[in-house]
């Protein structure tokens, strides 16, 4: 089983820890169980990113023009997401290098997604 380790980040300011290829990042180092919350939204995640496309599709197109689910998920990179706030960042797409998108999620299952921006 492999281990999963938390780092402080200097730059960021921030506790990260990358899991199932998402990095989940804290401002403060989190309590005890914070896997178990890893492995929901990672899952929870993974299983929603086709509707999570679609709600920053219709921006993306309007911004960059029209890719496939397919061709935005593989721009996307990595998520970052801080469970503290509720966002979701994507601070390594590759649409072009001077942006961060960003949506922010109300519930664990990712169905309640609002305030999506291209921030640059």
């Amino acid at each position: 089983m492999k281990e999963f380790i938390m780092e402080f980040n200097k730059e960021s300011e921030q506790f990260v820890l990358e899991y199932n290829g998402l990095v989940f990042v804290w401002d403060e180092e989190p309590e005890e169980g914070y896997m178990e919350q890893v492995e929901l939204i990672s899952g929870k995640y993974d299983t929603h990113l086709h509707s999570i496309i679609d709600f920053m599709m219709p921006d993306i197109t309007k911004v960059f023009g029209s890719f496939s689910r397919d061709e935005i998920k593989e721009k996307l990179g990595k998520p970052v997401i801080n469970y503290e706030n509720g966002q979701v960042n994507y601070v390594e797409q590759s649409f072009d290098n001077a942006h961060i998108f960003t949506f922010e999620f109300f519930d664990d299952e990712f169905e309640d997604l609002q305030y999506f921006s291209i921030d640059g």
